[in-house]
Parts: C-alpha cells; sequence; structure tokens
C-alpha cells in the first residue's frame, strides 16, 4: 500500500468517524440535500460519497489573464510562483516594522508586474491599514486590475466583498457564463485546523463554485498545536479538511476547478508557540501535499521563499532558498508567498522582494534540462582547441555567452561592504522604471463599469481616486 493510499484511508476514517465541523447554516443544507449526514453543524462523509464528488474537479485549468500572454495553466508540470500573501506590516532592512498601506501594495502590485518570473499580480500581498477594513479587498482588487493585467489572485474578504468583486469580474470579462467558461481569478480558501470551514471562508468558497472561478483550499496546521504533531496524522486531517471544501464546490457546481493545497508546517514551542513557515517539515508536508493532489487527480498548492528570519540575512536567503527550491523540486503547480514574506508571515519587505525574484529565477535555471544536440556537442571546436588552446575567444563562446546565468542581484566581483544592498537598491529602480514604461491600461470605459459595481460597498470616490493616481 502506498503512502498515499495510506493518508487517503485515514482521511476517510476521519471524515467519517469524527467528521468536519461547518460553520455555516447554507452550506450545511447543501450538505443534507446532497445525502451528506449531520449532527449539528458536523458534517460526516463516506468514502463513496467524497470520491464521487472529487472526481468531477478537473486535474488541470487555465487561468485566463486580460493580457493572454500572461494565461496561466495550473496543473500538469506547472510550477507557478505568487507573490508574498497575508501581511499586515512593512519591514524595511534593518528589521524596523510599520503598518502597511495602499501605496505599499501597489507599490508591491508594480514590482510584481515587471518580474517576468510571474503570471499572476493580486491577492493580500500587504494589508492596508490606511484604508477602511470593510472595504479593503474591493480596493485591493480595484488596484490589481488598474496596475497589471496578469492573471488574477484575489484578496478573501466578507461576503458582501466577494459578491461585489465577482460582479465586477462579469462586467469586464462578459457575464457569469463567460466567467464560467474562461476563469479569470482564483481565491485562497483557508480551513480552521483541527477539522473546520468556518463561515466566511465557506461563503467565499460557495460564490467561487458559483460563478465558476478556481478556489486553493488549504490547511495551514501547525505540529503539535492545531494538528498532530506526527506529520502524517497532521497530513491526514488537513486532507479531511480540503476535500470537504472541494466536495461542497462540486455540489454547488460541478467542475469547478479546485487546487489541493497543503501549508502546514512545524510550530516551534522554545518560548511560546511560532508558526515555522520555513522549517523542513514544511517542505516535507507541502512537498506530499503535491502527492495527494495528483493522487486524487488535482493540481496542488503550497509555499516558497518563506523565511522566520526577522530581518534580512543569511538565514532569509538559506530558507527562502530551501522552501522554493523545495516546492519546485515536488513539482507544486501554485507556489504562494513566493516573493517578499518575512518574520513567519508578519511583514512583507519590498528588498527581501527582490531578492526572492533573484532565487526564483536561479533555481528556475538550475531545474532546466541541460539541451544536448550536435550543436551543444561543439565537437568540431573542441578538437580544433585539442589540449592546450582556450575556449574564451572561441566562435562558440563569443556567441553565445551571454546565455550563461547572470544574477541581478548580489555580485561575483563586489568590492564594497554595500554591494548587496547596492544591487538590490539598483534591481528595484529597474524594475519600477520598467513598469512605468509598460504600464498596462485598462480601457476607461470597462474602468467606470467596475467602479459602479464597486461603489455598492459605500466606497467613496476618493478612495478610487487615491489608487488611480499612485
Amino acid at each position: 500500500m502506498s503512502r498515499e493510499q495510506m493518508i487517503h484511508d485515514a482521511a476517510m476514517e476521519i471524515m467519517g468517524d469524527v467528521g468536519v465541523r461547518i460553520h455555516n447554516e447554507k452550506a450545511l443544507g447543501i450538505l443534507k440535500e446532497n445525502g451528506i449526514r449531520t449532527e449539528g453543524n458536523v458534517a460526516f462523509f463516506t468514502e463513496k460519497q467524497v470520491m464521487h464528488w472529487v472526481k468531477m474537479a478537473p486535474e488541470s485549468f487555465t487561468i485566463y489573464a486580460r493580457n493572454p500572454k500572461y494565461d496561466m495553466n495550473v496543473g500538469g508540470g506547472c510550477v507557478n510562483p505568487a507573490p508574498t500573501y497575508g501581511c499586515a506590516f512593512i519591514d524595511d532592512l534593518a528589521g524596523n516594522r510599520r503598518p502597511g498601506t495602499m501605496e505599499d501594495y501597489i507599490k508591491c502590485l508594480k514590482l510584481v508586474h515587471a518580474e517576468e518570473s510571474y503570471r499572476i499580480n493580486g491577492g493580500i500581498m500587504i494589508q492596508p491599514g490606511d484604508v477602511p477594513e470593510e472595504t479593503a479587498a474591493i480596493q485591493m482588487f480595484y488596484a490589481a486590475l488598474l496596475h497589471s493585467d496578469k492573471a488574477i489572485l484575489l484578496p478573501t474578504g466578507m461576503k458582501e466583498e466577494m459578491e461585489l468583486i465577482l460582479e465586477a469580474g462579469c462586467e469586464l470579462f462578459g457575464g457569469k457564463e463567460a466567467m464560467r467558461e474562461k476563469p479569470r481569478m482564483i481565491a485562497l480558501i483557508n480551513t480552521n485546523s483541527p477539522l473546520s470551514l468556518d463561515e466566511r471562508m465557506l461563503d467565499c468558497l460557495m460564490l467561487l463554485a458559483e460563478y465558476g472561478q478556481p478556489a486553493i483550499l488549504c490547511p495551514a496546521t501547525m505540529l503539535g498545536a492545531t494538528g498532530s504533531l506526527s506529520m502524517a496524522g497532521s497530513l491526514a486531517s488537513g486532507t479531511a479538511e480540503n476535500l470537504a471544501g472541494i466536495v461542497l464546490a462540486q455540489m454547488i457546481r460541478p467542475g469547478t476547478p479546485v487546487v489541493f493545497g497543503i501549508q502546514s508546517t512545524a510550530a516551534d514551542m522554545r518560548g511560546g508557540i511560532t508558526f515555522a513557515c520555513a522549517a523542513p517539515e514544511g517542505t516535507l508536508m507541502q512537498g506530499f501535499g503535491a502527492n495527494m493532489a495528483r493522487f486524487y487527480g488535482m493540481p496542488s498548492r503550497g509555499g516558497g521563499c518563506q523565511t522566520d528570519a526577522p530581518v534580512m540575512n543569511c538565514q532569509a536567503g538559506y530558507e527562502s532558498m530551501l522552501t522554493f527550491s523545495s516546492a519546485y523540486r515536488h513539482g507544486i503547480n501554485l507556489v504562494l508567498e513566493a516573493g517578499g514574506v518575512m518574520d513567519s508571515v508578519n511583514a512583507t519587505s519590498f528588498e527581501k522582494m527582490v531578492v526572492d525574484f533573484e532565487i526564483i529565477r536561479q533555481v528556475k535555471a538550475s531545474f532546466t534540462p541541460i539541451e544536448v544536440n550536435e550543436e551543444t556537442l561543439n565537437l568540431e571546436e573542441i578538437k580544433e582547441i585539442g589540449h592546450d588552446g582556450s575556449f574564451v575567444d572561441s566562435d562558440y563562446t563569443l556567441d553565445n555567452f551571454t546565455d550563461l546565468y547572470a544574477p541581478r542581484v548580489g555580485s561575483r566581483s563586489g568590492k564594497t561592504a554595500s554591494y548587496f544592498e547596492d544591487s538590490i537598491e539598483k534591481e528595484m529602480e529597474r524594475l519600477l522604471s520598467f513598469y512605468a514604461s509598460h504600464r498596462p491600461e485598462l480601457d476607461s470605459d470597462a474602468r467606470e463599469r467596475v467602479k459602479a459595481v464597486l461603489a455598492k460597498s459605500g466606497l467613496e470616490q476618493k478612495y478610487f481616486s487615491a489608487i488611480e493616481n499612485m
């Protein structure tokens, strides 16, 4: 019996014997209508029921960007990085911390749009503390539309915000049926470990399914805190949480694109309980999560470029390289938090974001298969130069030396004490300059239609204007 089958069997036992708590009356009603046994707000699933619905989820799907060159395939052998998510604060190079703002959020959008490693932009790259909480998700969505034309990662707000965001998407992309036919946006639906799904996340999940937009189901279990200390046990309970949400999505609209995610990791209990997002246990569990996604025939989600370091230092570098290279090696299809995360997902750093761009590029380069053909074997030149010659001024070298990887951050010949920081600043300036000269445009008529929908939230014109002028 494979390890994946054993995790599956354990998850089925959990779903049948313990059940999953559903903190949402509408979701409970849908489950009951489809034959799921409930006791109070706990739903109990049989393996036959689970697999009936899970098999309806697609093995892969495409999120269509406003600019078709950024259309993103999710599934198969594709590994797609997505930037920092869920942070409340901004850290600078020295570790000084302040609350995030909408201006910070838009700067993140611009940097991610300018970096070629990403096909997706948006989400909660920084929680802007200078705008009303009840419209923050709407403002982040509008900013993402205005400042990028890549595939859209949605911020997950309250039910009313998600309804307006999806309605605005219909205005922009041709209506609900067109959105279902060509999904345009994806959102993260976190489970609430142990073995619960909360009302807000379920509201958003049900709306996404209704509109045919993909959802990422994902626990972030802490070993020994919100889940079993054993990795296998937490994988089993996390699988149960995921499958409960995936089943519900398929009940609402069979064929709804979903992503099976694992963001679980260790809890550091030495002097308190800390979510150790860059722990080796996290890379193991998230990598195995990709195995479980393939077991069920779905795309996978994990994390990368994560660090628990409170400042930019060697720890931040090696943990970020560890987590992203692990995600790439395991073939995780959607790698969230890959760009800018600091201090166990407490803060976003612009400087760290630029360093993470370099890490992503280097990891992708290091996993690129070596091309072997008559030209690259270069035998004629090797024979001609023989034992005593030099390849420095050979034709093949002169024609192809720029193909060798050249880092944009750091240096192979740095001479000053500040060379690393200087290279970060230079690369950030390059990215922002590139963005300024290649800024995407949103058709003015479409923009006004979107604004009219989003304004139903009560969002004042001054907030729209501020986003447009940043």
